[in-house]
Parts: C-alpha cells; sequence; structure tokens
C-alpha cells in the first residue's frame, strides 16, 4: 500500500513539474496567453508551485501589454481585419480574467483582473459584420480556394455573435463551394461478373466517405451527382477492369514414395522370451492439387472535369488462388504423417462460384485503390 501511495506521488509530482516547464517555454517563448492560462491551471491544484507563482506573475502582465498593442496596431494601421484582431484580443483578456476567477491562488496575486465586456458589446457586432463581409466578397469570386476562406469567415463570423442573419447558412453554402467534387465511375465488367464488381464498387464507396480528414473533399457515385443536380464536378475518378481472368483451372498429380523407421512391424521370441521387432514401414504416396486462379488489374484515373486532364494514374494488380488438395496411397498407413493421413481422407470439391472468385481477387485491390486516393486527396491542394 505505501509503495503505491508513493507511485502516486511520484505521478502527480512528475505531472506538475512538466506542466511547469512548459509554461515556462512558453513564456520564454513569447507566448504570454498559454503561459499565463497553464500557470493558472497548476495553481488550482498546487497554490505553493513556486514556479507557477513566478511564471503568472511575470505572464499575466506581458499577455495583457501584448493584446493591448496588438489592439492599438489595429486602429493605428487599419488593416482589413482589424475588427476581428480587436475582439479576439479582448475575448483573449477576457478568457484569462475568468480563468484567475477559477482560482483562488491567482485571485491572491491579482485581486481585480481587468475584463472588458463593455469593449467586447461594441466591438463584436463590428467584427462580425467585418467577417461576414469578407466572406460574402470571397465567395463570389467563385473559386475554390477563395470558398475555403469565405468558408473560414463565416465560421469566424459565428464565433462573434452566433444566431445572427443567415451566418449559419452562409457557412454551409461555403463548405459546398469549398467542396473539390469528385465523381466516382463505377467500373464496367461482363454482365455475369456485374453483380461482383457492384459489390466492389460499394465497399470501395463506403471506404472513400472515411478516407481522408480533409473536409473540402466528397465523392460521388452517378446516381447521388444525378439526384444532387450535380452537372459539373470538379473531378472524375474512373476505375475500369483492364485485364482480368477468373476461374483459371490448374490440376497436379504428385506421386512420392514415404517411409518411417523404427516402427514396431511384429514381434518374436529370443531365448524364450517375446521382444518387438521394429522396422521401416512404406507407402506411395498420391497428391492431387487443384487449383482455380483469378487475377486482373484495376487502372484508376484521376480526370480534371474541366479539361479532361489526367491528374493522376495508377494500376492495381490483385490475384486470389483457391486450392484443394487430397491425396490417396498404397501400402502402410503408418508411412505418412498426419498431415499426409488428413488427406487422405479429403475428398476433391467444387471450386466457389466465378462471382465469389471476383470478389476474391478484387479484395487486394481494394486496399490499394483507397490507399491511393487517400494519399492524393488527403494532400492535394485546390486550384
Amino acid at each position: 500500500m505505501k509503495k503505491l501511495s508513493y507511485l502516486l506521488v511520484l505521478i502527480v509530482v512528475t505531472f506538475l513539474s512538466v506542466n511547469c516547464s512548459s509554461n515556462i517555454r512558453n513564456l520564454q517563448r513569447g507566448d504570454y496567453y498559454n503561459a499565463t492560462m497553464g500557470a493558472i491551471k497548476t495553481l488550482r491544484s498546487n497554490p505553493k508551485s513556486k514556479k507557477s507563482i513566478e511564471v503568472l506573475q511575470q505572464a499575466y502582465p506581458l499577455a495583457k501589454e501584448n493584446s493591448m498593442r496588438k489592439i492599438q496596431n489595429a486602429l493605428d494601421v487599419d488593416v482589413a481585419d482589424k475588427y476581428s484582431i480587436i475582439a479576439d484580443e479582448y475575448l483573449v483578456l477576457n478568457a484569462i480574467a475568468d480563468a484567475i476567477y477559477t482560482c483562488p491562488k491567482a485571485m491572491e496575486l491579482f485581486p481585480h483582473p481587468e475584463q472588458y465586456s463593455k469593449e467586447l458589446r461594441e466591438i463584436l457586432p463590428l467584427a462580425f459584420e467585418e467577417s461576414y463581409k469578407q466572406g460574402e466578397r470571397l465567395l463570389q469570386l467563385n473559386t475554390l480556394r477563395d470558398a475555403r476562406e469565405a468558408y473560414y469567415q463565416f465560421l469566424k463570423a459565428e464565433h462573434y455573435m452566433p444566431d445572427y442573419k443567415d451566418v449559419k447558412e452562409k457557412i454551409q453554402v461555403a463548405l459546398y463551394a469549398a467542396t473539390l467534387k469528385v465523381v466516382v465511375q463505377k467500373p464496367i465488367t461482363p454482365k455475369r461478373y456485374q453483380l461482383s464488381a457492384d459489390f466492389f464498387y460499394d465497399n470501395l464507396m463506403a471506404q472513400m466517405s472515411k478516407i481522408t480528414a480533409n473536409q473540402f473533399v466528397r465523392f460521388y457515385t452517378y446516381g447521388e451527382a444525378k439526384e444532387e443536380g450535380l452537372d459539373n464536378p470538379d473531378q472524375y475518378l474512373v476505375l475500369s477492369f483492364e485485364d482480368f481472368t477468373v476461374g483459371n483451372l490448374r490440376e497436379t498429380t504428385n506421386n512420392s514414395e514415404v517411409s518411417r523407421d523404427s516402427v514396431l512391424v511384429g514381434t518374436t521370441t529370443v531365448n524364450g522370451e517375446k521382444q518387438n521387432v521394429y522396422g521401416t514401414v512404406k507407402a506411395k504416396l498420391t497428391v492431387h492439387t487443384r487449383e482455380v486462379i483469378s487475377e486482373g488489374i484495376l487502372s484508376a484515373k484521376i480526370i480534371n472535369a474541366y479539361n479532361n486532364k489526367v491528374e493522376e494514374s495508377r494500376n492495381f494488380p490483385g490475384r486470389f488462388v483457391w486450392v484443394n488438395e487430397w491425396a490417396s496411397y498404397k501400402g502402410d498407413e503408418r508411412a505418412l504423417t498426419n498431415k499426409q493421413l488428413k488427406m487422405t481422407e479429403t475428398k476433391p470439391i467444387m471450386p466457389p462460384p466465378e462471382q465469389d472468385l471476383f470478389i476474391e481477387f478484387t479484395r487486394p485491390i481494394l486496399d490499394q485503390a483507397v490507399g491511393f486516393a487517400r494519399n492524393y486527396y488527403s494532400s492535394i491542394s485546390l486550384p
């Protein structure tokens, strides 16, 4: 029990030491906000932390000074996003003041942290209008990159004044305009394989929706694009099975002599006593192997819908071999291993249907195609 208590104390001390070190580094880097908030957080659980007290005493005045400097600079220079800068800094100062009020030790050091509620009431509507109008201007430029910036501007406006005007609707409009819309073409195969090709395609589309953290990319089937009225996608992902064979049969027969030494083969009498006789037993083993080979190549091309340029292309091979083995023997079964004996009890069976074989050889292709799309669309830079 004592060991457990000591371990818990050690963990807490280590955690507090790491936090203190992080706060000091933030202070040294000039990140006064995080240094201040980190020190307050530590003082809540450890009010006697000398290092955190020292950090807070230095960082908080510097954080206030830094924010007020930025506010004054924005007013003096008249930058395009000046109201956003001013609002953000007042929000920072108020967040620090709120944190101090929830920490007795911090309140002891700074009994009356400055709050800027009046200033915020005046500036937030201006900051909202500034971001909102900037979002509208960017949307009118009608490019993916500008639409993305518009999306962030509308999010910022919502942060300042939630539920004001139609900002939530504008966020969705900008998100749609900022999204790269990719229609994924279903691979066409002979009719007898189309159900399996559809299964492959459905699995692919299910994976595609999960492959990227980039919220500005969306994949459509042709049906979804038609239903949504998407007449002008940005890209097509064209899939085609360029070459495939299903159900190629190959049968082989292998004959071999097998034997095992030191096997009890009988008994004999020596000097009136019965003794076991050990010898070598042999058998002729015939192994039949039936293989059904299915393989193919899927080509994937990413095509720019505006100029038909191939942006990227890859070929993905897949292969599946279904195997059935059975055996027979002549001779002494004791010459066989357990595995060989089990094979002699196996009967030849029919291979799976071609539809199933098609699905099997496309499994590794699916993984490759998803990886290709993940790499391309996770790192893509919008035009």
